[in-house]
């Protein structure tokens, strides 16, 4: 790159990118003391970081740290008191695009790869235990800070140096407990200062208009890299020691905003620089001026990890303060602080009793609340459960590792918590009042699990990456256990089996849980998953030791890890965590060896399920279970919530995990007999079950089965029965479950059915009530029985396991609709003593029974259900003489009955009535619409806002018909004089009315998170999407206002998406703008979520259904039958939800052109506001949706020198010493200037080829001559050129570059490349000869001219010179004499635009040479070969001469190759303003495919063979013949065979070399008529064809439309088409016969007149055979005979693809006339399918008559080949001896497509050459194409045409491996 030599290093920089530093350091950090200055009015960060360096191996020279977004103060930075040298970068600095270059949207891997040193997948893994055994503790990060720990001032002194003792693991750990030797230890002070803050702290409320209260916190991430973004440090996880914090912090609010100090104003000037939205966004509210005179005196206090040992106030400063903090055995990355206007609260003095505080004594944990103003009491009631948790984990696990525990609540926190070493700093999102019920157990697990994560993820770590989801599942383990003793063990179950069903249709295609660890910086959702999966996992670990005697659980292991953790917390050993370690505990913990657990569930992906059969075998009373297992499905539909998760892996490679093919282990099956007595069996399911596994188990009842009568169910129901009327055979179960409603009113007032006596008599003939299976939940697995309904109803009546009634609904919920089904769904909800989970089950299947089969009984149910519970018993007079419950008031004491109540209207909603055109029913939605206006919650103690959404929510629901509406609007489609139509109109109208009301009033009376408002919008915006009302997008913009809360802004945004808004340029815009320059980075994140799910929804093709079924409705009243076009488009709707590969196909063609779209969404990547993750998922998302281009905008300055002038010369003035001249003074004087021109102009020098192989010396001479070509100099450009060789072998083709508007001088200018004129304008002239001698190897030689001293008989005529006035002519060069020994340097031609328009009249085809064009075209994969149009002509150089020992050959001068055009076009940029785009190829993107070259390279040899056997053959004869009595073949211009003799050439009287010149001619003429025949038939056929499509086209209209009569009337007349399209060909097919004939009999009588010739050559009387002693030789006869072979094995070729040929047409017209008969017969019956038949046979015509037509090009080529050849080599055997001039043959024009080159006449006495080889040739990368020129009005000259094969520098050269024959001296380049 010469451009860059003028010191643009951030291009080449760009594209070889440094790989990431990850190499072990020996050294440890034994302590680390930081102090902070925390600037709120500035925003930034300033201190001093000292380290205590503990050496591993001698003299230590450097020690290498990592900082990111600071300045270093590297001249301060001392060792041990000394200033030392340092180096110091910022690695933030690369997230900027390089100033020299305009990178766009579809320059994202260009931008992708300056970062790379940033991202985290270019991160090494290192194990901590392994590093510390190996002396290599420390891995950096990034490596941006390097100190030299030898300082100059110690170097220099004369005491000998220091010299350092190699330590081992027992040193170290005895340093890192203080006891190591002071002298031994070096301390490094570095001081700082932040820059512009993007990650690692964030500032709230300091910000113009924001009025929440200030304050800043530290942010956390997985990956290393986050907490060097605040200081100075080693942040690598596994580098662990002690810290002292000392921060520096205002002392009240105050005096955070108080003016500076007058030293500091500048620093803060600098400093306070942010970026607004634009311009109306200026606020006038300065942070600060809206504090009361209380906030003002409320002091600023400091939450940091550690322990607090000491306050003091500043010594400097009094308005500041500084608090220190002490901790040990922490990284870096688990440091964290909160510094804000935060109150106490001491949550464990509050809700820990005195007695429990004496049981737990040292083991209880202090837990303290920290929170903004305001919100003590919801950190108390949202808090007190965490106090609970510590006293429950101290027991249980272990001590707590801290002194204490503190909860810190923030704004703005992107996750809910965010845990550090004793610090969990948790988001006010999870903060809740008491009065709200709905989000206690969920927000409670968030906080248990924050605490769960200090024991295991803080105090205990990962070894290694892969080791984290044994973290991850610990914590949840841990917090599950806890849950359990608050929420009770059927919570417990029911969530793990809840989990487990989740995790089953999750784990598709996913990565295994040991993998998993290495891809968590992809996003949140790797966590999710592994958060679901590993905890799930350790439970069924637990079920299955826990069940072996004498074994433990998981807990026992875990407590004993946390023991021995406490213990040694300075041991990497017992403070870090590997999966090899946990299960050497385990199995020793147990005597259980779970392999096939970790083999299946952990290296393993994806779950089984089990297809389960039992019956009853009777003759040996055993129960027999089959167990069928397979696999989940292979494919599943992506969600957009699942497309950045799809997208990322598949950038990212994340493939899915080996799916086991047999899951293994133990299986329990618990058989509930006749009795009522359950039997438990442990089963195993090992690997030689694989076709299925056969159980048998024994039956222990030995009796009839005891039945269970009426009269025995009916006295259990009524307690007030005589109990002894129950005979002694029943089996009476008094606490069964759902046994409510079973009176005979309540099932008639109910509407209940029982079972039918049919289904009632097998329930009697069973011998077993029902069948548990793996009753312990030791599978994670979907199961299915085929187990009875009645057994069912059994299992969820009598059988006490939550997960048992789990099970029973959801086979119920499986099953087809049923009255039966109902009423036991019913009993289960009307039942309180079930789980409240397994009512809102039987609830939701309600739905399904509401269906006019059933009569709507479902329906009635849950609004009798609904009356029983929440309305008045007392009904009250209604409308029509009925009765009307009113509802109750609220009262949400019972848990489980609120959730009932919540239930309850959203199943309602769902329920259709089909006599009501698939709406809700009018009964249920008035239902709702009372519960809404009549609810009462004056009497309740909690908040009904939850309640009153989920309302809103239902009545939404309840007017979205089931049928999707394609047309317009519903509520403006109602018809106003239809009763019902009317009725569901103004319902609409009132449910709208209600949802405006809340969310009106939200706006006055403050709900929790603005939950009605969120509501109302979501409700909406549903409305909108179902089409029942017209789209607003003004509803959801009014409130993107930055006043507002963040979820209602979210929310708004959420709901423009879905409307698929996202597509509207100004919608756009406003989510791209707030998603980048956003301050709170919870927004941002979520809005980027949103962001992806409208992205989804394009690469989906949601947003463009509608439209394209209202463009086809809207069509004029014409009915146009879509039917195939709607299945493809459904086809491609679903194969684009199952494979992310065509969803971003979809999408990029979907976004193609969309420059609002690029502009946008570069806008927010470039903004400074963003961290370097939100930037990484920018990147990899322009990468889904828009093409890389490798075109690039660079702008480089010009270069600057210096001028220097003399003054004029100055006597000194002072007075002159006697006998001295007087002084002179010389005055020069410099300036510096940008050179815009080049810096001289002289020739370009040419590097030679290296020379071919040596060949035995041709006869000597004595002429030398050369010439050199005068060349135009450039015009003045800033010419850069990027690439210095290109990347292939072959010679480029030249393009003229396109006419462009003249560019405007700028500051800087656009990269391009030298542009090349185009050769094949103007004229053309012979090409003159010359005999230089040989250059040496790889020398610079000058271009051979037209002076020549061959014999005037061998030249071409004089060439006149040219003018340069004349548009018509080309610079030709001026004949001169040139010495070889001093080559001149020579520079190409550059040709003017305006001239190359003149000489280029016809367009001409621009060939791209940039990587693009050979990606877009995959017709150039193979070759880089282009036909040129027939008009353009290119010249063909000739092979470069060479001199062997002393002598020469003849041969003509080679061209000079003009240099590469790039084609550019005027494009606006980024600003508005027209720039010039040129496309430029990079070094590395355009190397060839190994594919290709491999192909170039084959071909290459091959020729190299060839040549090297055909100057095997005629190698003595080129020696023996003199040169101005040569053949072509000796000159260099034949094919390599042996020269014949002038005395043994057969000629006629004519003297041509051919029998007869009138045959001859008659032949070529044939020829000519044949071709012409066959396009005109070919065109005929296209035109027939074309019209038989259209007949058929109208035929089948017709046919649709008028019936069988006219279809078969149109058969007949295309039959009779048929026909006389076959009376119209046949005469065609005779002549062509003949023509076949014909040509045959010419080959025979050219064999005929070739054989006199094999004689004489088998006689050794040939000339050519002279040398050799006039014999044959064997090779010859071989030849021959190969030839002779070949020839016949082509004409039998040939005759039998005619057989075939022929054969096939038969056959055709035999099926043809079958099918034909047979589409008569059928066409009354079967319409349509025969129309589908008729095109696919139409269709399998068309390809049969392409076959045979390419067959017949094909042979007609290879037949043209095989004449050329045999006439050329006649040709060779009939030039004459004698005479100056060589045989002219007559033109020849080429076949169409078999890339031939159309023969020209040669020149006289000019020799020829050989036809290319229409096959060989295919693969060369460039061909041009030969013509004749003319020379102003001069006649036609003959130019010789030759071929050069570029050696691959690009500039024309031959090298040793040309493939083309006779280059370089006919034999040189053999």
């Amino acid at each position: 790159m010469s451009g860059l030599e003028n010191g643009d290093v951030a291009l080449a920089n760009m594209t070889n990118a440094p790989d990431p530093v990850a190499a072990a350091e020996p050294y440890a950090i034994l302590r680390q003391e930081v102090e902070l200055d925390i600037n709120f009015r500035g925003k930034s960060v300033s201190g001093i970081c000292t380290f205590k360096i503990y050496p591993l191996v001698p003299d230590l020279e450097e020690l290498v740290l990592d900082t990111r977004q600071c300045e270093i103060d590297v001249a301060n930075i001392t060792v041990d008191g000394y200033k030392t040298r340092a180096q110091a970068h910022d690695p933030y600095d690369r997230m900027e695009p390089p100033t020299n270059a305009q990178i766009g949207a579809t320059q994202h891997h260009i931008m992708k790869k300056w970062m790379a040193p940033l991202l985290p997948e270019t991160r090494r893994q290192a194990p901590i235990v392994e590093r510390a055994e190996q002396l290599n503790i420390s891995v950096p990060a990034d490596g941006s800070l390097r100190i030299r720990l030898r300082p100059d001032a110690l170097i220099q002194d004369s005491e000998p140096k220091r010299i350092l003792k190699i330590k081992t693991p027992k040193s170290v750990s005895e340093n890192a407990t203080g006891l190591s030797d002071p002298d031994e230890e070096l301390t490094v002070v570095v001081p700082f200062r932040s820059k512009r803050i993007r990650d690692g702290l964030h500032f709230v409320g300091v910000e113009e208009g924001d009025l929440r209260y200030p304050h800043v916190y530290t942010r956390h991430s997985l990956e290393p890299g986050t907490a060097s973004c605040i200081f100075p440090c080693l942040d690598d996880p596994g580098s662990r020691h002690s810290w002292t914090i000392k921060i520096t912090c205002p002392r009240t609010l105050e005096d955070a905003f108080a003016p500076p100090l007058a030293t500091q104003s500048a620093l803060l000037t600098a400093l306070n620089g942010g970026r607004k939205r634009k311009a109306s966004d200026i606020s006038t509210h300065q942070p600060g001026s809206s504090f009361t005179e209380e906030d003002k005196l409320r002091e600023i206090t400091v939450v940091c990890s550690g322990n607090l040992i000491g306050e003091q106030m500043h010594p400097k400063d009094e308005r500041k303060k500084t608090m220190i903090f002490e901790c040990v055995n922490t990284a870096a990355r688990h440091i964290g602080f909160a510094v804000g206007p935060f109150e106490h609260v001491d949550l464990g003095a509050e809700f820990r009793t005195e007695e429990a505080d004496e049981k737990l004594g040292v083991n209880a944990a202090r837990i303290h609340g920290y929170c903004l103003p305001g919100r003590v009491d919801e950190v108390r009631w949202t808090c007190q459960a965490v106090v609970a948790a510590a006293d429950y984990f101290a027991p249980e696990f272990g001590r707590y590792p801290y002194e204490a525990y503190k909860m810190c609540f923030v704004e703005d926190l992107v996750h809910d918590t965010a845990v550090a070493n004793s610090l969990s700093l948790c988001s006010t999102r999870l903060l809740y009042p008491e009065t709200i019920i709905d989000t206690d157990i969920e927000v409670t697990r968030k906080l248990v699990h924050a605490l769960a994560s200090q024991y295991v993820g803080v105090h205990i770590v990962p070894n290694q990456r892969s080791d984290t989801w044994l973290i991850i599942g610990l914590q949840w383990f841990m917090t599950d256990l806890f849950m359990r003793t608050i929420c009770g063990n059927n919570w417990y179950r029911f969530h793990i089996k809840s989990l487990s069903d989740k995790l089953v249709e999750a784990d598709v295609r996913r990565p295994s849980l040991h993998a998993l660890g290495d891809y968590l910086y992809l996003g949140d959702f790797e966590l999710e998953f592994m958060a679901l999966k590993a905890p799930l996992v350790l439970y069924i670990l637990d079920q299955r030791m826990s069940k072996i005697p004498g074994s433990t659980g998981v807990v026992r292991v875990l407590s004993q890890m946390v023991s021995a953790a406490n213990i040694s917390n300075t041991d990497p050993k017992a403070t870090t965590l590997s999966f090899q370690d946990f299960r050497r505990w385990c199995e020793k913990r147990s005597q259980y060896v779970p392999d096939e657990l970790w083999d299946q569930y952990v290296f393993g992906a994806g779950c089984p399920r089990l297809d389960i059969h039992q019956k009853f075998n009777k003759k040996n009373l055993n129960v027999d279970i089959q167990i069928l297992q397979y696999q989940g499905p292979t494919k599943k539909s992506i969600s957009k919530d699942e497309f950045w998760r799809e997208l990322q892996e598949e950038i990212h490679q994340v493939y899915a995990g080996d799916v086991p093919k047999l899951f293994t282990g133990p299986f329990t099956v618990r058989i509930h007999e006749a009795d009522g007595t359950p039997y438990e069996h442990y089963q195993l399911i090992t690997e030689k079950d694989k076709g299925g596994t056969n159980l048998q188990i024994a039956y222990n009842t030995k009796y009839k089965r005891l039945k269970r009568t009426k009269k025995a169910m009916a006295a259990a129901a009524n307690s007030n029965s005589d109990k002894h009327e129950i005979q002694e055979d029943d089996v009476v179960y008094f606490n069964m479950l759902g046994d409510v409603l079973t009176s005979q009113k309540d099932m008639e007032d109910w509407g209940l059915q029982d079972w039918a006596s049919e289904v009632q008599t097998k329930m009697d003939q069973e011998s077993y009530e029902w069948i548990r299976l793996d009753a312990n939940m030791e599978w994670l697995c979907f199961m299915k029985t085929d187990m009875q309904e009645y057994m069912y109803l059994a299992q969820l009546q009598q059988d006490r396991d939550v997960v048992a009634h789990q099970d029973a609904m959801l086979a119920f919920k499986r099953e087809k609709r049923h009255a039966v089904h109902s009423t036991i769904e019913t009993r289960t909800v009307m039942d309180r003593r079930y789980y409240h989970g397994v009512r809102v089950m039987a609830l939701e299947d309600l739905a399904k029974q509401a269906h006019p089969d059933l009569n709507y009984i479902g329906m009635v149910h849950l609004i009798l259900c609904f009356r029983k519970f929440f309305c008045k018993k007392v009904p009250i007079p209604g409308r029509e003489g009925g009765y009307h419950y009113p509802i109750a008031p609220n009262d949400f004491t019972d848990k489980g009955q609120y959730a009932i109540q919540c239930a309850i209207p959203a199943v309602l909603a769902r329920t259709t009535d089909l006599q009501e055109k698939g709406r809700c029913s009018k009964r249920a939605r008035q239902f709702i619409m009372e519960m809404l206006l009549f609810n009462d919650n004056s009497e309740n103690e909690f908040s009904d806002q939850f309640y009153i959404a989920k309302l809103l929510d239902a009545l939404t629901t309840s007017v979205i018909p089931q049928k999707e509406i394609t047309e317009g609007y519903l509520i403006k489609n109602l018809d106003p004089f239809d009763e019902d139509d009317a009725e569901f109109k103004s319902f609409i109208e009132k449910t709208i009315e209600e949802i405006d009301k809340f969310r009106r009033m939200d706006e006055w009376t403050l709900t929790y998170q603005n939950i009605w408002t969120t509501t109302a919008l979501h409700c909406k915006m549903r409305l909108m999407k179902a089409r029942v009302i017209p789209e607003s997008a003004l509803d959801f913009v009014q409130y993107l206002q930055d006043d507002n809360i963040d979820l209602v802004r979210i929310k708004a945004f959420e709901c423009l998406v879905e409307l698929g808004m996202i597509s509207k340029p100004p919608i756009l815009k406003l989510l791209l703008s707030y998603m980048s320059t956003d301050s709170s980075p919870f927004i941002r994140d979520r809005l980027f979520k949103v962001f992806c799910r409208g992205i989804a929804a394009i690469a989906f093709g949601e947003n463009k259904a509608s439209t394209q079924e209202l463009e086809a409705l809207n069509d004029g009243g014409l009915v146009i039958d879509q039917g195939d076009a709607e299945i493809q488009q459904r086809k491609l709707d679903a194969v684009r939800r199952e494979d992310i590969a065509h969803a971003l196909n979809a999408l990029k063609e979907e976004l193609r052109g969309n420059t609002e779209m690029q502009i946008s969404i570069w806008k927010a990547f470039n903004s400074p506001v963003i961290g370097l993750q939100e930037k990484r998922q920018l990147l990899e998302l322009c990468s889904a949706m828009f093409e890389p281009e490798d075109s690039l905008l660079v702008t480089i300055k010009y270069p600057i020198v210096w001028k220097a002038t003399r003054e004029p010369t100055i006597v000194a003035t002072a007075p002159q010493i006697l006998g001295t001249p007087p002084k002179k003074r010389c005055v020069v004087k410099f300036k510096s200037e940008y050179r815009t021109l080049p810096k001289s102009k002289d020739m370009v020098a040419i590097e030679a080829p290296p020379p071919p192989a040596p060949l035995p010396a041709p006869p000597p001479s004595t002429s030398l001559s050369a010439s050199r070509v005068e060349i135009k100099p450039p015009e003045k450009k800033t010419i850069v050129k990027l690439q210095s060789r290109p990347s292939y072998t072959a010679k480029p083709r030249e393009s003229p570059v396109p006419e462009a508007p003249p560019p405007v001088r700028k500051e800087s200018i656009a990269m391009t490349v030298p542009p090349r004129p185009s050769t094949t304008a103007g004229p053309r002239t012979p090409l003159p000869t010359s005999v230089p001698s040989a250059p040496a190897p790889n020398a610079s030689v000058a271009q051979p001219g037209v002076k020549t001293a061959v014999p005037k008989a061998a030249s071409p005529p004089p060439v006149p010179a040219p003018k340069p006035q004349q548009s018509n002519d080309v610079a030709v060069p001026r004949p001169s004499t040139v010495n070889l020994g001093k080559p001149k340097i020579v520079k190409p031609v550059i040709k003017r635009k305006s001239d190359e328009s003149l000489e280029n009249p016809s367009p001409k085809k621009i060939i791209k040479t940039n990587s693009d064009s050979f990606r877009s075209d995959p017709s150039r994969n193979s070759s880089f070969k282009t036909d040129p149009p027939r008009s353009e002509s290119f010249k063909k150089e000739a092979p470069r001469s060479e001199a062997i020992r002393g002598h020469s050959f003849r041969e003509s001068a080679p061209q000079i190759p003009p240099p590469r055009t790039s084609s550019f076009s005027v494009r606006p940029n980024a600003n508005g303003q027209p720039s010039k785009v040129v496309t430029l190829p990079f070094r590395k993107w355009t190397k060839l495919s190994a594919r290709a070259q491999r192909s170039i390279d084959y071909e290459q040899s091959q020729r190299e063979k060839q040549m090297l056997a055909a100057s095997a053959r005629g190698i003595s004869g080129s020696l023996a013949t003199p040169v101005h009595k040569r053949s072509s073949a000796a000159v260099g211009f034949g094919s390599g065979s042996a020269p014949s003799s002038p005395k043994s050439r057969m000629q006629s009287p004519a003297g041509n070399g051919y029998g007869s010149s009138g045959s001859y001619a008659e032949k070529e003429q044939r020829i000519k008529e044949r071709d012409r025949d066959r396009e005109r038939d070919r065109d005929r056929q296209r035109d027939s064809s074309k019209v038989r499509e259209k007949d058929r086209n109208d035929s089948d209209r017709e046919r649709y439309r008028g019936g069988a009569e006219r279809e078969k009337e149109k058969y007949r007349e295309r039959e009779r088409d048929r026909e006389s399209d076959r009376e119209h060909e046949r005469p065609r097919e005779k002549e062509r016969d003949r023509e076949k004939y014909r040509e045959r009999g010419d080959r025979d009588s050219d064999r005929e007149r070739d054989r006199p010739r094999e004689k004489y050559r088998e006689k050794g009387t040939d000339r050519g055979d002279s040398d050799r002693g006039g014999r044959t030789t064997d090779s010859d006869r071989e030849r021959n005979r190969i030839d002779r072979d070949r020839d016949r094995e082509r004409e039998r070729e040939r005759e039998r693809s005619d057989r075939d040929r022929e054969r096939t047409d038969r056959e055709r017209e035999r099926i043809r006339d079958k099918y034909r008969d047979r589409a008569d017969r059928d066409s009354d019956r079967d319409r349509d399918s025969y129309k589908d038949r008729d095109r696919e046979r139409e269709r399998d015509r068309d390809r049969d008559r392409e076959r045979d037509r390419d067959r017949g090009d094909r042979g007609d080529r290879d037949r043209d080949r095989d004449r050329d050849r045999d006439r050329d080599r006649g040709d060779r055997d009939r030039v004459s001896s004698s005479g100056p001039s060589l045989l002219i043959r007559k033109d020849r024009k080429p076949l169409p497509g078999s890339g031939e080159k159309e023969r020209r006449p040669l020149p006289t006495g000019a020799p020829h050459e050989k036809a290319p080889h229409p096959l060989k040739e295919s693969h060369s990368p460039l061909h041009p194409t030969p013509a004749a020129t003319t020379n102003g009005g001069e006649p036609k000259k003959k130019i010789i045409k030759l071929k050069l094969k570029s050696s691959g520098s690009g500039l024309g050269g031959g090298s040793g491996s040309s493939s083309t024959p006779g280059a370089g001296g006919g034999s040189g380049s053999r």
